[in-house]
């Protein structure tokens, strides 16, 4: 018998949303209309095909697909929230990784300096439930879908899965340079191999933070949106999704959560005006 925490766990409810028709037909009609749009996407004009291409090894084409998509994922618009539905539905099958590496992460630092939640110390403790930390996983992996740094067009799938572990070790206190965070590598599965090997390059939060303080010298981010982006990303308080909420930020600030997050959204604005400028950005993108 399938226990309370298999059948009810936010992935197993995530994964039967998905395979409603209604869902389906809603990626159907999506795709169909970006494979006119996008020589990309082509020839994928429904979700099906879609499944079945990400289940060959041609993981060049199953990068191509995927920048593709999380360039749409990018968008404010619904056609965005759309997209990053298609992608977080194709990710799904890694959460269970994650959260098995996360775990064991968690636990080794745990072992190492004393068990300690929060940002500043490692450890799970044993009454932790695997509910929990599969919705902190599913939270962070659609964070980093929406937030996917496009110029990392190669090893998408692999990205996604390294930044949302990532993200959900800081949840847990482990810093992915500790010697305990090496369980968590996604080399180990032979035939997953040639899709997990990551390019050497910074990882999304050190070129978020680059971005805010290129911003910020250049006059496109003003110093009390930076200061609620960097509380937000990289400060003490953390939320249910690995980042600070409008409700912390504005205890420290001293201002109301509605008003932080109406200027949340307005320094959101002014960093992706700045990123448009930022150096590096004429890279080629998906589109």
């Amino acid at each position: 018998m399938a226990s309370r925490s298999t059948v009810n766990s936010p992935l197993t409810m995530l994964q039967a949303h998905f395979r409603q028709l209604r869902v389906v037909a809603r990626f159907d009609q999506a795709l169909r209309g970006w494979s006119t749009e996008d020589p990309v996407l082509s020839a994928i004009t429904s979700h099906r095909v879609l499944v079945d291409v990400l289940a060959d090894r041609d993981y060049a084409r199953h990068d191509e697909v995927l920048h593709a998509l999380l360039a749409r994922a990018a968008s404010p618009v619904g056609a965005g929230v759309i997209a990053t539905e298609v992608v977080m539905n194709a990710m799904l099958p890694a959460v269970p990784g994650i959260v098995g590496r996360v775990v064991r992460a968690a636990r080794a630092a745990g072992s190492t300096v004393g068990v300690r939640r929060g940002v500043t110390g490692g450890g799970v403790s044993a009454s932790e439930e695997s509910r929990d930390i599969q919705a902190a996983v599913i939270g962070h992996l659609w964070e980093q879908t929406r937030c996917y740094p496009l110029r990392r067009r190669h090893h998408v799938a692999a990205n996604l899965v390294r930044e949302t572990q990532r993200a959900a070790q800081r949840d847990f206190g482990v810093d992915h340079g500790q010697a305990a965070a090496d369980v968590v590598s996604i080399d180990d599965d032979e035939a997953h191999r040639p899709l997990a090997s990551a390019p050497k390059e910074m990882d999304a939060s050190e070129e978020l933070l680059e971005l805010l303080s290129w911003a910020v010298e250049q006059d496109r981010l003003d110093e009390h949106s930076a200061t609620i982006l960097i509380t937000r990303y990289f400060g003490d308080p953390v939320g249910r999704d690995g980042v600070a909420t409008d409700r912390q930020i504005g205890a420290l600030i001293g201002l109301s959560q509605p008003t932080i997050t109406r200027h949340r959204r307005r320094a959101f604005e002014q960093l992706a005006q700045a990123a448009a400028e930022y150096p590096g950005h004429e890279l080629p993108r998906a589109g």
